[in-house]
């Protein structure tokens, strides 16, 4: 058994490496960043926050990183059922949060918003993606009205999507 304590360490730790892989990156190329912040407090940012890095050109990279322990266990898959559930009835769903601070930030600032996570999709998630990439149209009809509602529309939802990276099984 696991005890409840080791999984909110392990994230932190998940995510630290995540940052140091993007530190190595910056070392390794240092015109390529201004800086880089940890758990950011940048105004619009809330939401993609784990990782902000403002890239030389002015544009932001923005990286929100989830873990979970068993990334096995199908309900811990990538899915829509997760993208989109809420917390209570006035709770907000991960893709919302996601598209409202690409939003606020305007997408002409952002470079890449990215959730990079070690869960691995299911079945139809996957099949919805294009490299990491949500393919707006491969969407059922009854999907795509419901995302459409989470993010104020067809518009707002192709245009989210054509930014929003999907890196998983990490």
């Amino acid at each position: 058994m696991i005890k409840p304590t080791t999984i909110p360490l392990a994230g932190y730790i998940y995510q630290t490496l995540v940052g140091f892989k993007l530190l190595a990156e910056w070392l390794d190329d240092p015109g390529r960043y201004e800086w880089m912040t940890f758990e950011a407090d940048e105004k619009g940012a809330k939401g993609l926050d784990d990782l902000v890095a403002a890239r030389s050109d002015g544009l932001r990279e923005l990286t929100q990183v989830k873990f979970t322990v068993d990334a096995f266990r199908p309900e811990h898959a990538l899915s829509w059922e997760w993208l989109l559930s809420r917390k209570g009835s006035r709770g907000t769903s991960l893709l919302q949060k996601w598209s409202t601070a690409t939003t606020e930030l305007g997408f002409a600032s952002v470079y890449s918003a990215t959730l990079l996570t070690n869960r691995r999709p299911d079945d139809e998630f996957a099949a919805q993606l294009a490299g990491a990439h949500v393919d707006y149209p491969r969407l059922s009809t009854e999907l795509k009205s419901r995302i459409d509602n989470e993010l104020g529309g067809t518009d707002k939802a192709q245009e989210f999507f054509s930014l929003f990276r999907f890196d998983h099984s990490f």
